[in-house]
Order: C-alpha cells, then structure tokens, then sequence
C-alpha cells in the first residue's frame, strides 16, 4: 500500500510539471487571445450556411413535433403510406425534439447558431486539451484548421454533432485522467452520465464506448504487462484502481440500454448496417472507392491516416500502449465507410497532434521546434495564423477574381447563411402545393427520395411514398423500380393509388440528362399525366383525372417546360405554329413567377424571336 502511495505521488509530481504553460508574456497572451478570436470567427463563418440537399434536417424536425405532439416515441413509421406500420425505432429521438424546441424558439436560424455553438466548444476541448498536453500554441492552432476542413462533410445541423462533442469530452476526461490528473478519478464518473444523454441521441455511443474500451484495454496490458507497458513517469494503475475503471466502464455498457427500446435499438441499428440499398449511398461506399478518388476529404482523410502511424512510433519510443491501440482500432474502423472517417479525424486528433509534436521535438533544427512547441515564439505564426483565418473567413479567390470557398474552391453545395438554401431545397414547389392544397385534392405521392423529408414537415398530416430514413431494403427497391422505369413500373403507380408526383432535381441545368434516365420522361409526355408546376430544379405531375381538372385548366404547362426544351424541341416549334398565345401566355407566366430562370432565358435565347 505504500508503494502506491509512492507511485501515486511521483506521477503526480512528473504530470503536473509537464502540464504547467511555458511562461507567456502579456503581449504573447494577448496575440493567443486574438487568434482564438479570428478563430472563433472562423468556426462560426465555417459552420453558417443554408440547408442544402439535407433532407435528414426535416424529418428529423418533423420527428420531434410527433414525439411532442403524441407523448410517445413511436416504435413503428408514422410517415410514408407504404411503410405505414412498419419498424421504425427513432433512436436519435432526443435530438429531435432537442432540435424540434430550438426551432420553436428561433427557427432554422436558431438551429444554425446552436450548431455553430457545439463546433466552437468542440474545438475549444480540444485546444484545451493539447495545451494541457504542452503543444505548442502554433501547431495546436495550424492542426485545428486542418482538422476543421477534414470533417467539412458533416457539419449539418443533424445528431450526430453531439457524438462529436462527446468524443471531445470522452477524450478529454480520458488523457487528462490518464497523463495528468490520474489521482483525480470522480471525473471518470461523468463518463456514464454522458453515456445515459448519448443512447438516446446518436448511435455514435457505439464508437464512443469503442473508445473507451481500448483505453481500457490498454490499462489492462498496463496491468499485466508492465515492464513492456509502463514506465517511472506513466505507472500502470494499481488493481483497485483498474477494477473501479473496468466497473465504470461495464457500468457504461449497461447504461447504454436506459432508452425506449432497450437493447432493440442496437440490433435495429445493425440491422440497418445491413441493408442492400447501403450499396448506393456514399457515405457508405469505401473511401478508397473510385467514388471518392480525388475528394478533397478523403484526400485528407488519408493524409491523416498515414500520419496516424507516428502514433505507433511514439508508442514504441516511449512504451506508451494507448496511442497505437487507439489508432489500430479506429484505422480500421474508419476504412469500412465514408461516414466513419470524420470520427478516425476527430478521434485521434489529439493522438496525432501529440506524436507529431513529439517527433517535432527529436528533431535538430531548433528554429522549427520552436515555431512548432515553443509559446514563446506565438508572435512568429500570428501574422501567418490570423491573414489565413481571415482569408479563410471571406472565401478565397478564384480565378474569376471572386471569393468562394465552397462552391469553387471545394466544390460544396453550401451558401453562406441562416435558413434554407431555396436554390436547392425545392420551397417554391411546396408554397404552390400549399397555395393551392395539392396534398387535401391528391390521395398518395411519389416524391423523390430527397424530398420526403421536406414534405411530411411541410404538410404533417399527410404521409410520404419514401424518405432518407433508409427504413428497409423492400420500399428502396419499389421506389428505384420507378425512379428507373423498370418494366412494369406503370402498373405500379396505379397499383400503389399515386396519383400526384414531386421531383427534385438539383443538378437540372447542369445535367439535364436526369431526365433522360429517370421517370421525369414519362411524366413528362404520359397524357395520363400533367406538369403544373416546375423551376429550374424541381417538377410537379398530377394525373389526369376529374379531381385535379379545374387545376389543370389553370396551371398546366404544356409547351414551355424544361423536358421539352431539351428533349422535344418540335413541341415548342408545334406551338409556336399552331397556339403561339399558349406559348406567349406560359412564357409571360413563369417570367412573372422566376424572372432569374436559367430554362427560361435558355428558351427565351433560343425561341425568344419567333415568339411576338
């Protein structure tokens, strides 16, 4: 016992000299101040923009409002017509509503900041974190920026943010635990606490228990290995100190069941991970696909998996197990999918940061360890650090001469601001459909896969025909048997009962062969149906039947529409000979209703002279 005492002491001793700051003038101080700032200005900039092909945003919402509205977590789909009672276990039910009240309080607006906010304190935890560490405040700041571009994909304002700031906080109690504080253990019962939060808002508490699992893991080698394991300056724990980590950690194990459905929810979530329509969706695809050959995320993402290796070297030069466990295990975690590599970045951030800055440290060239470790040489990347944010903050200039971080530089659909990017999301169709009650005269919709979401939260008592829940393999494969025009797919529509159609199609100016290649060609030319609405990115069909006919004498477009434009030009020809005032009269309608159409001018460009 009282060599644990002894142990107990000198470690504490070696950690809290290691962690104490390197002395920081007060100009230093203040410049440490500054950059944090631009910085902070630079993670609100980063994480600002409108919705954007994020139909998960809206059912997600509109999850919220039933769960609120109906007092119950529903254990069956409540939203699309041909899932209707089906298995439906909203795991993340707790970001719903969270997310569902904050929208009460200040709508998408409110949403936005409460997402920017969780950012900043992850990146706070983890700057925090590395200067506990003693990283210098140069590659701490350098590294954070590096780390902000490779999560880039996945800064939506959806649940699995509090993942990520829970793998901030599971990181942080655990090397500060483990380096720094290990006398201090009561923090090791938060852990738990936040596991109870975690279950109910994010299936990422499978990665975050992983996490914890391998630190425990490696304290158990520790333990029974610790000549190999351990040295005078990190000691193994004694053995009530690991049984009481491995009776938290079990503990955390069983905690992770305190949701509505218990252990369902993880075989649900499995089962999930199984479904063969997972082989369509990117993020589910390898990223070492051809998919995502030249991404710059996944470019990287490899970056840092190759510079995860140094956390094998620093486990070898200083007998420390933890760093390379924690590699190994999240290395090949994050190379199964797409959507694992943001948690490998975020994960092993500080393990990477910590063994480059060690190797930083054996090197020869006392100038760059340093600009790299030295807090006393911050006036040496200020300068640097604060015209980079700052760049980072208005866009960077292209070759046009305009400043465009997303759309030219990294080729992201995203627009700085609050709300809804209406240029994508397809909220003109939706205000028509509401105008003029589409949903109350029609019975059942097919909606594009994008849009389901959008629309059970515009019209929330109505039900969707599929949405990007991913809710089972058999109405993917329904829906692509339409999407397609596979044989029969006619049939089909009428078996189902759809009788109004909605489709989004973002890419519609850029690629109009979509279509071509999806079912907007039928709807297009089937007399059984009829376009009433349409912009530069979504469609609106009714059938034609009595019901929908005072609609379609109003609204229907019948020459100048996008399909014709580029697939049936002898339609408008057709029109322009024989009923030039139907043409004039379209044309003058959707001047009036989107002066700025690219299809319009187009035809305008085309036709505009023959058109009096």
């Amino acid at each position: 016992m009282a060599k644990s005492k002894k142990n107990i002491t000198q470690q504490k001793s070696q950690y809290k000299l290691e962690s104490k700051p390197q002395f920081i003038s007060h100009s230093d101080f203040k410049t440490e101040i500054t950059v944090l700032l631009f910085f902070a200005i630079f993670i609100a900039f980063f994480t600002t923009f409108k919705i954007t092909g994020d139909d998960d945003v809206f059912w997600h919402l509109a999850t919220g409002r039933y769960i609120l509205e109906h007092h119950y977590v529903p254990s069956t789909d409540v939203f699309g017509y041909m899932t209707e009672g089906q298995p439906w276990m909203p795991f993340e039910w707790g970001w719903d509503v969270i997310s569902y009240l904050i929208y009460q309080l200040g709508g998408f607006t409110a949403l936005s900041i409460f997402r920017t906010l969780i950012f900043i304190i992850i990146f706070y935890i983890y700057f925090k974190l590395l200067k506990k560490l003693n990283v210098g405040f140069n590659l701490s700041i350098l590294m954070l920026i590096v780390l902000a571009f490779a999560i880039i994909d996945r800064y939506s304002p959806r649940p699995h943010i509090f993942s990520y700031l829970f793998f901030s906080l599971f990181l942080y109690i655990i090397y500060t635990y483990r380096y720094l504080e290990r006398n201090k253990y009561k923090k090791l019962f938060f852990i738990p606490l936040i596991v109870i939060f975690w279950s109910n808002l994010h299936m990422g508490i499978i990665a975050g228990m992983f996490l914890f699992g391998l630190y425990v893991f490696s304290e158990i080698l520790m333990y029974l290995f610790p000549r190999n394991f351990s040295t005078k300056e990190l000691p193994s724990l004694e053995k009530s100190e690991l049984i009481r980590l491995i009776l938290i950690f079990v503990a955390s194990l069983f905690l992770m069941l305190l949701n509505p459905n218990g252990f369902d929810t993880y075989l649900y979530a499995y089962s999930h991970t199984k479904m063969k329509m997972l082989e369509t969706v990117n993020e589910w695809k390898s990223p070492f696909g051809a998919d995502y050959a030249g991404s710059f995320v996944t470019t990287l993402y490899k970056i840092l998996l190759f510079v995860g290796l140094l956390n094998i070297y620093y486990s070898f030069k200083t007998k420390d197990i933890f760093p390379a466990i924690l590699y190994i295990g999240f290395a090949l975690y994050s190379i199964r999918a797409m959507r694992f590599t943001v948690d490998y970045n975020l994960i092993l951030f500080v393990s990477n940061v910590v063994s480059i800055n060690f190797v930083v440290e054996k090197l020869k060239s006392n100038y760059i360890k340093n600009l790299a470790t030295n807090n006393n040489t911050i006036r040496y990347g200020f300068i640097g650090f604060t015209i980079l944010i700052i760049i980072l903050i208005i866009g960077i200039p292209t070759k046009e001469g305009k400043y465009d971080l997303y759309l030219r530089v990294l080729k992201y659909y995203r627009v700085p601001g609050f709300g809804i990017n209406s240029d994508f999301i397809p909220t003109q169709m939706i205000d028509f459909m509401k105008e003029n009650k589409i949903p109350d005269i029609g019975s059942r919709i097919f909606n594009h896969f994008g849009t389901g979401g959008f629309f059970v939260w515009n019209f929330p008592d109505k039900k969707n025909f599929i949405d990007s829940r991913n809710l089972n393999d058999d109405i993917f494969f329904k829906y692509g048997d339409i999407l397609s025009k596979r044989p029969g797919f006619e049939k089909k529509l009428d078996e189902y009962g759809i009788d109004y159609a909605i489709y989004l199609a973002p890419d519609l100016v850029r690629d109009p062969t979509e279509m071509q290649k999806t079912v907007i060609s039928y709807f297009c030319t089937s007399p059984d149906w009829k376009l009433i609405f349409w912009d530069d990115k979504s469609f609106l069909w009714v059938r034609n039947i009595p019901k929908f006919k005072d609609l379609i004498d109003k609204y229907e477009w019948k020459y100048v529409t996008p399909y014709n434009y580029a697939y049936q030009r002898q339609m408008l020809e057709k029109g322009i000979a024989e009923n030039p005032e139907r043409v004039k009269e379209e044309i003058q309608r959707k001047s009036r209703e989107d002066p700025n159409s690219i299809v319009l001018n187009s035809i305008l460009t085309v036709f505009g002279n023959r058109i009096k």
